[in-house]
């Protein structure tokens, strides 16, 4: 944890193969999602969303850490088995596993606005609820 931030394995797609009121059953399984305070909104590796067939619905400009640049956002949805919660909903592309970045996913404050997380630094655990 201390190393690698908080994480959830997710399964993400756009159609569940799921039964209507059962947990979703979405085709990509056991991707590792980030959870980062520093991040306003929800990413997805670019090259993977393109892999995944994800339809692009928009395009903006979006700053970090490498700054400012152009974005393609995907609509996806996303479930998080561990917390019983399903996003459906845009996601933006970056470029997460060219930078050689353990996650495929980042989870980031609009994820949060639902939930409470609490990080111990003296143990490196997360509680999230």
């Amino acid at each position: 944890m201390v190393r690698l931030g908080p994480t959830f394995l997710v399964e993400i797609g756009l159609k569940s193969k799921g039964a209507p009121g059962a947990a979703p059953d979405l085709p990509h399984k056991k991707l590792r999602a980030l959870i980062d305070t520093g991040a306003g909104g929800e990413c997805i590796d670019d090259e993977l969303a393109r892999k995944l067939g994800l339809p692009i619905t928009d395009e903006g400009e979006i700053s970090g850490v490498g700054g400012k640049h152009r974005a393609y956002i995907y609509t996806a949805r996303l479930w998080v088995p561990d917390l019983g919660r399903l996003l459906f909903q845009p996601f933006t592309g970056v470029k997460l596993l060219e930078a050689e970045s353990w996650h495929s996913i980042i989870l980031g404050r609009s994820f949060l606005r639902q939930h409470r997380l609490t990080y111990d630094g003296k143990t490196g655990e997360v509680q999230i609820d």
